[in-house]
């Protein structure tokens, strides 16, 4: 049954509008009758539509039952400005994996400036990945911070897992092989030209644990994929076997 999310809920009814009814009542041609799933606020609300106007579909709640697909630890991902399309599929793999924060930075070496970070297109990305691969939420994208502002946000995780190439000893499987549920995760992944000393030693000092991710060197997009991925399966949020 197709899904939407919506933070806008009457009674026993949603009212649609924006984007949601102009897909449903125009795009995908829904009639009265057709159900759907609505979920808001963490909640799946089976719904059927009552009445589709010109600016509006209004639905009638059926039923409702706690939403399903949100993992039981909270990642945040703290990831640097990339060039082009990169911060796009990291958004939007990243939504599907299970994260639940998305926060942007600058470093000293980022090839891309705040100025060109597409705030609005990456929510919808975000929205749009949410429902289509049924996660109960939609991934908070924060506003661009510098490093200083987001070593300060630190101390508020249960860990922070900071993949570093100056790191030799400490692999990512040493931190995140302890996670349990319900803690708070922070994964911080560096722009195309990574961290200075400095900033490292600034994120260190934060309460960031660099780790190791091996030999190779893996370009930002797919190590904040590859990362995330690894918290998820190490905490049991995959049901592989």
């Amino acid at each position: 049954m197709r899904k939407i999310f919506t933070d806008r809920k009457e009674g026993g009814k949603f009212v649609l509008n924006g984007d949601n009814h102009r897909h449903l009542a125009f795009s995908l041609r829904s009639r009265i009758g057709d159900k759907l799933i609505v979920c808001h606020d963490g909640t799946d609300y089976e719904c059927e539509i009552t009445a589709i106007t010109k600016t509006e579909t209004i639905l009638k709640i059926l039923c409702s039952r706690p939403a399903e697909g949100e993992p039981t630890i909270n990642v945040t991902l703290f990831f640097a400005l990339m060039k082009n399309d990169k911060n796009d599929m990291v958004v939007q793999k990243c939504t599907e994996l299970g994260v639940c924060g998305l926060q942007p930075f600058v470093s000293q070496n980022c090839e891309c400036r705040p100025e060109y970070f597409r705030s609005e297109r990456l929510t919808k990305i975000a929205a749009m990945a949410a429902q289509q691969c049924g996660r109960g939420k939609i991934p908070e994208l924060f506003a661009v911070a510098d490093l200083e502002e987001i070593a300060k946000q630190l101390g508020r995780y249960d860990r922070v897992i900071f993949p570093y190439e100056g790191e030799r000893e400490t692999a990512a499987k040493d931190i995140i092989s302890k996670i349990s549920d319900g803690e708070n995760i922070a994964v911080i992944i560096g722009s195309e030209g990574g961290f200075t000393r400095a900033e490292a030693d600034r994120l260190i000092a934060a309460g960031a644990k660099a780790v190791t991710l091996g030999k190779r060197i893996l370009r930002a997009e797919t190590a904040a994929v590859a990362v995330v991925s690894a918290v998820m399966y190490e905490a049991n949020q995959w049901k592989i076997s």
